[in-house]
């Protein structure tokens, strides 16, 4: 059952390790108080040594300017403005672009050059700038110079812009004001310079550039109409539009062949309709007889004939009444007559043969026009066929036109918003004034505290992590792995320990009268007959321990043996005003026994049996089997047989001895750095099939360890400082022994 008891405990104890990280505020407070002359010493030297940096700092001091920055440019003509207009989206974009080219070297140059602050060495002498006195090779020592002040001005420039907001804060930090002052107003003043000149050399560029466009076009456009020249020549195409009116009352056809096929075409279609009229006329006057014909009766010559031929034949009538038709003077009227008669009819037959000959002039007209009617069509396909491709060089020609004189266009007014630069920089605030930014002796200050505090708590944490000490349970069940029995409290070594467990109510026999109940519940059977206490190394409380808890137990009324198994260099007997008899030695040799050699002072409760005369080799005396035997022949006279053993580190009794008792107590001196010696000792005895019991933390200071009160309320609960007062003492008066 004991086994089972320490294998749970330490199972507890693995789970407790593999639990992860916890924050114990009672924990953090105790390590911080036992830590404090660590963390204390580090917030000191840290507050001296930023005191000492705030005195011995160089005062800075910072300027700053304020300008506006307006993504929208003022457009003064038309198309005036070269550079492409910035889209919503795009707006955060270009501002964050113009705080960049503020922090940008090339802005610095501008301003080194502005100023002429590369010209000596002033300006890095005002900024505590070692001046570069050899230049790297191949390299300009001005050049240098000029480089190292750039680099000053980059680290010492900032600017600042607020998301969504177009104000830009441009600052200058350095330990001359006026440096201070003046550099911040050069970045201004070259930010607003530098962005009129980029958008001058835009302007500049673009104009250049249309120039070449330009004489690009016009060459186009030059060899576009000679080549329609050349192919018009070649092909014989002659424009006929030239310098005529292109209205539909003045409209002409656009070649020579054209207008040859519109004019025969006209003149065939009226030679057509001649010809049919000459025709009709024709058949109109074959059909009808000569006299009939209207040209024969509307003839004047005819008409005048006729009346002649009517004046003849009245006056032949005349002649008939008076003479005979033989009679010469009507002979010769009837004659005049005939002839009359006779032109008249030759007239008219002219006159029809007239209409005749009309209708043949018309008829060849009218073929010999559609001949060439015929002819200029072809010559018109022909040509057209050739126009086709004189059009392609026309359109040529009419694009280069157009694309020429929207460059002109464009160049006129780029050249006229030439001489007026937009600007959308502009100063709202100048830097007048500066103010003190280092050194800051709060934020100093309060930098170096928390460096104090930060380096003091991870010093401790360091420390705590790498101190094996033990100061409380926690620290027993987590480095251990073992059940804490008790703790006892320090107390003035200058009193015998008896002494002190007379008072029934003093802490260190409460300590110990707890320890033993602990004791009496360490198994399941209660406290083993046969215990041995030991430790990893002397003076850490082990024999002061042994006498108490013997005392302990034998005011409980247990009978108890205390025996000193520590060969090399016994001593309870000097605690117990005692001697040093032939004691346990004697025993282990078999030369006496335990009747003979048990002493009991008439100060304590129990038997004692001192160590005996030191043997020249105690290992050989001291083994299992010799003390099982011890163990087995008197432990049925004793209700316990606690025995004080050697520290475990370089010895063998103690591993040998705890083979052959009940149980093994493991004394630890709280607060004490044992550096792995107590689980090298724990290891030894359990390499030796010890069953250990727990661990009694001695010499427990609860104010040094950090906890407080929180460990030390079993020492002194019903000294007087309690609710147990005299009166408690009067109606329970057993009470101040238990």
């Amino acid at each position: 059952m004991n086994e089972n008891f320490a294998a749970v405990d330490r199972q507890d104890h693995l789970e407790d390790e593999t639990s992860g990280f916890s924050l114990d505020l009672g924990e953090l407070r105790s390590m911080v108080y036992r830590q404090r002359y660590i963390i204390g010493g580090a917030v000191i030297l840290a507050l001296a040594l930023g005191l000492l940096a705030t005195m011995l700092a160089t005062p800075r001091y910072s300027s700053l300017l304020t300008v506006l920055i307006d993504h929208r440019g003022q457009q003064v003509v038309e198309g005036g403005d070269v550079e492409e207009r910035i889209k919503g989206g795009d707006i955060q974009r270009y501002l964050q672009g113009q705080v960049e080219l503020l922090k940008s070297r090339n802005m610095a140059g501008r301003v080194v050059d502005d100023l002429g602050l590369a010209a000596n060495d002033n300006f890095l002498l005002a900024m505590n700038v070692e001046v570069t006195t050899k230049a790297p090779a191949g390299v300009n020592l001005h050049l240098a110079r000029r480089t190292q002040v750039i680099t000053a001005l980059t680290e010492n420039v900032s600017v600042n812009m607020s998301f969504g907001s177009n104000i830009a804060n441009i600052s200058f930090e350095s330990p001359s004001k006026t440096i201070a002052v003046m550099v911040t107003n050069a970045y201004g003043k070259n930010l607003i310079t530098g962005n009129i000149q980029q958008r001058f050399e835009a302007t500049s560029y673009a104009r250049d550039f249309l120039k070449k466009e330009i004489l690009d076009a016009k060459n186009r456009l030059e060899e576009s109409e000679q080549a329609a020249l050349q192919y018009a020549e070649k092909s014989e195409i002659i424009d006929a539009s030239d310098g005529v009116s292109s209205s539909p009352d003045n409209a002409t056809p656009r070649s020579i062949t054209t207008a040859n096929l519109v004019q025969i075409n006209a003149e065939a279609a009226h030679a057509k309709t001649v010809r049919i009229r000459a025709e009709e006329k024709w058949r109109q006057a074959s059909r009808t007889s000569l006299m009939r014909l209207p040209e024969v009766l509307s003839n004047p010559a005819i008409q005048n004939l006729q009346a002649e031929r009517s004046r003849r034949i009245a006056k032949r009538q005349e002649l008939s009444d008076r003479y005979k038709p033989d009679h010469p003077a009507y002979k010769e009227v009837t004659s005049q007559i005939s002839i009359i008669n006779t032109q008249i009819n030759r007239l008219a037959a002219n006159i029809r043969a007239g209409i005749r000959g009309e209708y043949d002039i018309a008829r060849n007209q009218e073929t010999s026009l559609n001949r060439n009617l015929g002819e200029a069509k072809s010559e018109t396909a022909s040509e057209q066929r050739k126009r086709i491709q004189l059009n392609l060089l026309n359109r040529e020609i009419d694009t280069n036109q157009i694309l020429y004189q929207a460059l002109l266009k464009r160049y006129e007014q780029v050249s006229t918003s030439a001489d007026i630069v937009n600007n959308n920089i502009s100063i709202v605030d100048k830097a007048e004034s500066t103010w003190q930014i280092a050194p800051r002796p709060f934020v100093n200050m309060a930098l170096a505290l928390f460096s104090g505090v930060t380096l003091g708590f991870l010093l401790a944490f360091i420390r705590e992590t790498f101190d094996d000490s033990l100061r409380s349970l926690d620290d027993v069940r987590r480095k251990l792995g073992l059940p804490l029995l008790g703790t006892t409290p320090v107390f003035d070594g200058s009193q015998p320990i008896i002494e002190l467990l007379k008072n029934r109510q003093s802490a260190i026999a409460e300590a110990f009268a707890s320890i033993r109940s602990s004791l009496d519940f360490s198994t399941n059977q209660g406290v083993p007959g046969s215990l041995l206490i030991t430790s990893s190394q002397p003076s850490e409380g082990k024999s002061t321990s042994s006498i108490a808890i013997c005392e302990s137990f034998g005011r409980a009324g247990k009978k108890v043996l205390l025996v000193d198994a520590d060969l090399r260099l016994p001593s309870l007997h000097k605690h117990l005003n005692l001697e040093n008899n032939d004691g346990f030695v004697s025993l282990l040799t078999g030369h006496s026994t335990l009747e003979k050699q048990a002493q009991r002072s008439k100060s304590v409760d129990f038997d004692f049996l001192s160590c005996g005369p030191v043997p020249p080799d105690p290992t050989g005396i001291i083994v299992a089997d010799a003390i099982q035997r011890f163990i087995n022949q008197y432990e049925s006279k004793y209700d316990l047989i606690l025995i004080d053993g050697p520290p475990v580190m370089g010895l063998a009794d103690s591993p040998q001895i705890s083979r052959a008792v009940g149980g093994t107590i493991m004394v630890v001196e709280a607060a004490k750095v044992h550096g792995g010696k107590t689980k090298t000792a724990l290891r030894r005895l359990n390499d030796a099939n010890a069953n250990i019991l727990g661990v009694l933390l001695t010499k427990f200071d609860d104010k040094k360890s950090g906890y407080g009160d929180y460990y030390a309320y079993n020492y002194g609960y019903g000294a007087g400082k309690n609710p147990k007062g005299s009166w408690y003492a009067r109606l329970f008066p057993g009470s101040a022994r238990h």
